[in-house]
């Protein structure tokens, strides 16, 4: 049985993709999840199949360890920045403008 990562999976929408230990990205559908949902950086095992257009699909996706909740592996991505930070952004840009001239 192969090993691998969960690299993401969105669990409102029920899918996700694996990176096997060999390199190669498997989707996943949220039906084949042992357990219900699954993590980015999860260790996983799981059963390779070949898809509709001939790409491998996992099936049978068992979760062998989890990763911590806080794991930033995945897609991670920053707040915007508020509108005090922006101000104080383009003050900075003019202020060292003018320390140009």
């Amino acid at each position: 049985m192969p090993t691998g990562r969960v690299k993401v999976f969105h669990a409102d929408r029920k899918y996700g993709f694996l990176t096997s230990s060999d390199g190669e990205e498997v989707y996943v559908p949220g039906d084949q999840v042992a357990g219900g949902t699954l993590r980015s950086g999860d260790e996983v095992e799981f059963e390779v199949e070949s898809g509709e257009r001939g790409r491998p699909v996992a099936s049978g996706v068992a979760v062998v360890k989890q990763a911590p909740a806080d794991n930033p592996v995945g897609r991670t991505m920053t707040a915007p920045p508020t509108w005090d930070e922006l101000e104080e952004r383009e003050r900075q840009r003019r202020m060292a403008r003018r320390r140009r001239r």
